[in-house]
């Protein structure tokens, strides 16, 4: 072997995330299971309706998901805590924008203990005015700080002005919004979207039928309730204007936002335009990356990105430049847009694009517990595993004539968005 010599590259001949399996709880509930794992750990994901789409008024749905392990009728938070320190336990409870979800990771053998106290949190979890004052004035003063950065003037700019002020995917909190929060509102929303019943299940890791019966008697013995509807409004409105400017003198940098709507994972176009973003600004040799970070000195980093939710997806461009050097960035990115439109891709420049994402794809395949992340976001995105074929034939197979002709469709002007804080 000569050690003075990098390995050649291989071709990934196949991918499958089809080795799982589908189980159905007492309830009609759907539980997906990925074992494999042969260390004793187990992984348990139960999902609800329970994101921003869903919530009766702003900040209800990131409100419960902080407040729901503080305290139930019986149990401090303190109390709480310790029970899963003391099993060397994780249970951590995450707020999305469609989906709301409980992760328990733990050591089989103490997956009877751990069980119960998230079911009691799912039940009976207490929002007490206690814990809800002390969580609106840790809110208050992270506002305060981070309205200090620019990417957070940036972030909620952006969002604003693609989905509207009021749309759930486009509002930003607020000390007003924290203001309104109210104890009974969160008891009811938590009451109506964290059912037991209502959760689809994710099991992942070294999991047994025992293990699968213990999750059916914990959370299959309650009934499954219908779908969940929000009466707020969900009607998109995009700004007109397309460039927006923050001002923020005392800042040394400026915070970059670029993009528009987006065609969202079901479209026919999706999985070659994944390749066209990929090469654009999707990973650290990207054109972006090339010319404003390795070249320009523009920044330390520039990505661009599809980003997906479930009524709604956007194409983002993201960076943080000096201010002195702001508006040549700008002309850098739109200059990269326009070769990308009239400019054929090079074969040796697109044969890395290719083995960069079937790399990705195959660590996002590798092992149980990347594998069923894979398969929970394809569900929930109503796609069937056949997208993910159709990824991967759109990779191997797309040439630069059809990149060509996306960035041609894509890569409109008259559809994107600037906005940019910093010092003018």
């Amino acid at each position: 072997m000569n050690r003075t010599e990098a390995p050649g590259l291989q071709q990934i001949d196949r991918l499958d995330i089809r080795n799982f399996s589908e189980r159905t709880l007492q309830n009609g509930a759907k539980l997906v299971v990925v074992g494999g794992v042969e260390q004793e750990l187990i992984r348990v994901e139960l999902l609800f309706h329970g994101g921003r789409w869903y919530e009766p008024s702003q900040g209800v749905s990131r409100t419960v998901c902080n407040l729901m392990r503080k305290g139930t009728s019986t149990k401090t938070a303190r109390q709480i805590a310790d029970s899963i320190d003391y099993y060397g336990a994780q249970l951590e409870i995450h707020a999305g924008q469609d989906f709301t979800s409980m992760t328990i990771f733990c050591l089989r053998k103490y997956l009877p203990e751990i069980l119960p106290i998230a079911e009691e949190i799912l039940l009976d979890a207490a929002f007490s005015d206690d814990e809800l004052s002390l969580f609106v004035a840790r809110q208050k003063q992270k506002l305060r700080i981070n309205a200090q950065n620019t990417d957070f003037h940036a972030n909620r700019k952006f969002n604003a002005v693609l989905f509207g002020e009021t749309h759930p995917y486009g509002y930003a909190m607020t000390e007003e919004t924290l203001n309104n929060l109210q104890r009974e509102t969160l008891l009811n929303y938590h009451r109506t979207h964290y059912q037991p019943g209502s959760a689809m299940i994710f099991v992942s890791g070294n999991v047994l039928e025992q293990d699968i019966q213990l999750i059916d008697a914990c959370f299959g013995k309650y009934a499954s309730e219908g779908k969940h509807v929000s009466a707020t409004d969900k009607s998109i409105h995009t700004a007109a204007e397309h460039k927006f400017f923050i001002p923020k003198d005392d800042s040394v940098q400026s915070s970059v936002r670029i993009g528009t709507l987006s065609i969202g994972k079901t479209h026919p176009d999706f999985p070659d335009l994944n390749v066209l973003n990929t090469l654009f600004g999707g990973y650290f040799g990207s054109r972006l990356m090339t010319n404003i970070r390795e070249d320009k000195g523009y920044t330390y980093g520039i990505y661009s990105s599809i980003s997906h939710y479930r009524h709604a997806s956007y194409f983002s461009i993201d960076t943080e430049v000096g201010n002195e050097v702001c508006a040549s960035a700008l002309e850098e990115i739109y200059k990269e847009m326009d070769l990308l439109k009239k400019v054929a891709v090079e074969q040796d420049e697109l044969s890395i694009v290719r083995n960069y994402m079937l790399g990705g794809l195959l660590r996002a395949t590798d092992g149980p517990f990347n594998r069923i992340n894979v398969i929970k976001n394809t569900l929930l995105s109503g796609l069937t595993l056949d997208y993910f074929d159709s990824l991967e034939k759109a990779i191997r197979n797309i040439n630069s004539e059809r990149i060509m002709e996306l960035a041609q469709q894509y890569f409109d002007y008259e559809t994107m968005k600037e906005v940019v804080c910093g010092k003018r």
